[in-house]
């Protein structure tokens, strides 16, 4: 992520982590800028991802991908990383990156 209000979603193509790149911000700025951004939220350090957006931020990829990224979140429903809503996905925060 880059200053609070920069959040986007990036590197798409992969499928096998889901995480927020913090760059240095402390959790009130990450939450700042999903939120500003229309991602998602943060709640007991992680941040909770919104599942619609991802999948629209997707949207130029092959179309194989939303097969793949459909993948991606019955594996984290698995892992209890879904809302009960499906709506949102847990996602690690990297504070270093």
């Amino acid at each position: 992520m880059s200053p609070p209000d920069g959040a986007a979603v990036k590197d798409q193509e992969n499928l096998r982590e889901l995480a927020v790149r913090a760059g240095g911000l402390v959790e009130q700025d990450v939450a700042h800028a999903l939120a500003a951004a229309g991602l998602g939220t943060v709640d007991t350090g992680h941040a909770w991802l919104d599942v619609a957006q991802l999948r629209a931020g997707g949207a130029a990829q092959p179309a194989q991908w939303a097969e793949g990224f459909d993948g991606m979140i019955s594996f984290a429903q698995s892992r209890g990383w879904l809302s009960d809503d499906g709506g949102s996905v847990r996602a690690h925060i990297d504070y270093g990156a």
